[in-house]
């Protein structure tokens, strides 16, 4: 293990965590920065979303949570832009949009329409001629169709590019778990691994749902636990649509390239429980298919469990913490981890360096006396 300090320690191998040393390195280049941790528990995280950057279709009030995802989204084409440019890793971006069927919104429909219109959200409304003209692969049960301006990238590649990313700009990457700390006062001084300490002047915990577990290490109880979500990956000819679709409790997003399309999810609050049950798959692809009726007929490619790191009240956990002098937290990110990615990194960014007065309230440790 190499025993020189770092000016900054990343506890978190995902994508939140590599963002953050992306940006530091990118707005500093003489920084010492190291991320640790298992590249495997990005598996049930950073690589188990589908990619989704739905900050309209996911979100029903204009509060500073919204305001934080709808600045991501509109920072992505450029972030994209750039971290391929370091990184020579190509990310599948698309801005093609998400469709939403009424007949899964009938309860809330107009409510939906109405949110829109008073944020000035891009948005359609596809009449059965429409649809017929631009997704005519969609089941004629669906109802009229909402096209909303959203997102979509390839989570895994992205995820992949940060990580090159990361090792150009000259961030040590080392894939090792972290098993405690070493303090002194206030303040962490070294991050014990299963391979040697690691000696920092600052810290930050962006370990997703593993985040509770390193906290409860540091005497702090860190109120966010995993939600599990089970979902596949199916084989479909291409290149017969672009849109990412959003059902009620169901969505199909596609990674195009020959990677299939991605079905999920459920929410299911079970702990750590990794495990993955051929009903619920089939389930999820039969409620899939009620929208798009060709899914029915699709080759599974993959099933998958994914781990979502999601705080009491469901806000991301993003900031300085109260109880050490020299640690920062970047999670909580839930369901919006992907979306959040480029915003997340600036934020935290900021609020490393001291160029931030004042925390999001709603998002600051702070809330939760940590």
């Amino acid at each position: 293990m190499n025993k020189k300090v770092f000016d900054i320690v990343v506890i978190g191998s995902g994508v939140i965590g590599h963002s953050i040393a992306y940006r530091l390195k990118q707005e500093d280049p003489q920084l010492r920065i190291a991320i640790l941790g298992d590249p495997v528990n990005s598996l049930q995280a950073s690589r188990a979303a589908a990619g989704m950057l739905a900050p309209f279709c996911e979100c029903k009030v204009a509060d500073p949570f919204f305001k934080f995802c709808r600045e991501s989204l509109n920072k992505f084409p450029k972030f994209i832009e750039e971290l391929t440019s370091v990184s020579e890793v190509p990310v599948y971006f698309s801005k093609a949009g998400s469709l939403m069927p009424s007949s899964s919104f009938l309860d809330s429909w107009q409510e939906r329409k109405e949110f829109f219109e008073t944020e000035s959200i891009p948005y359609e409304i596809w009449d059965e001629s429409k649809i017929r003209e631009k997704a005519p692969f969609l089941s004629r049960d669906c109802g009229e169709i909402m096209w909303v301006g959203e997102g979509q990238v390839n989570n895994r590649q992205l995820h992949d590019s940060l990580m090159a990313a990361s090792r150009k700009l000259g961030v040590q990457v080392l894939e090792t778990n972290v098993t405690g700390f070493i303090r002194k006062d206030s303040n962490i001084s070294q991050a014990v691994t299963e391979e040697g300490e690691v000696e920092g002047n600052h810290f930050v915990l962006a370990s997703g749902s593993w985040s509770a577990q390193l906290a409860k290490v540091l005497d702090v109880n860190l109120p966010l636990k995993p939600i599990k979500g089970q979902m596949c990956r199916l084989k479909l000819d291409e290149p017969f649509f672009d849109y990412t679709i959003h059902g009620m409790m169901t969505y199909i997003a596609p990674w195009k390239e020959g990677n299939g399309f991605v079905v999920g999810s459920t929410m299911e609050d079970k702990g750590f429980d990794s495990s993955i049950e051929s009903k619920v798959i089939d389930a999820l692809i039969q409620r899939a298919a009620e929208i798009l009726p060709c899914i029915k007929d699709a080759s599974l490619i993959e099933s998958w469990t994914g781990l979502r790191p999601a705080a009491n009240d469901l806000m991301p956990i993003m900031g300085r913490s109260e109880r050490y002098k020299n640690l920062f937290y970047s999670s909580g990110h839930y369901r919006n981890g992907i979306l959040q990615t480029p915003n997340q990194a600036d934020y935290m960014v900021s609020i490393i360096k001291g160029l931030r007065e004042n925390e999001i309230p709603e998002f600051s440790p702070s809330r939760y006396n940590l």
